[in-house]
């Protein structure tokens, strides 16, 4: 017997790459940093900067933002984050009404510098049925390795953190909210 499965209920995460000088962005990151003072979200020890002002960059990201039809008029808001080695982004969301989707670029990624984590939404009864383990898991979180010039987009409303930067190097990326008019 051939049976159809429905999908319900699914959490995107979109996973792409950014065509744009990642040297000429790190290079306005980090004066950036030097003109604005750091600002203490859900980063624990790295600079978090909000509203970097890159037109290029925006354009960019709006042009390559999933979505099934035209949304008309968008509007960014984006933070920079710079995690030196032993910072890191604690479990947050974005959600709020008024947004449409967040996001991350990720301009400068060293080996070792932290990998995204997303937490499963459903909740721990979920997570702990018999059938989700045996046909998904027991999985309460799922990873993604940033790479240098990949962009994520996904819902306001998923749970996420960053892994500790354990690399010498700084981890430097750019991570925003859309707003759909």
């Amino acid at each position: 017997m051939i049976m159809k499965v429905f999908n319900f209920f699914p959490t995107n995460v979109w996973v792409g790459n950014l065509d744009i000088d990642n040297k000429k962005l790190l290079s306005k990151i980090y004066k950036f940093s030097k003109r604005k003072k750091s600002e203490t979200v859900s980063n624990e020890g790295g600079y978090q900067g909000h509203l970097l002002g890159d037109e290029e960059f925006y354009d960019k990201v709006i042009k390559c933002m999933p979505r099934q039809k035209d949304l008309y008029s968008y509007t960014i808001y984006d933070w920079v984050n710079i995690n030196k080695k032993g910072s890191k982004n604690n479990r947050h969301y974005h959600y709020n009404s008024d947004l449409f989707l967040s996001g991350v670029y990720y301009v400068k990624v060293p080996e070792s510098s932290g990998r995204i984590r997303f937490y499963d939404p459903r909740g721990p009864f979920v997570r702990g049925a018999a059938d989700t383990v045996h046909f998904y898991g027991d999985n309460a979180y799922q990873y993604i390795v940033p790479q240098e010039g990949m962009i994520l987009f996904f819902p306001t409303w998923l749970e996420h953190d960053v892994e500790e930067n354990q690399s010498d190097e700084d981890r430097v990326s750019i991570a925003f909210n859309i707003k759909v008019e």
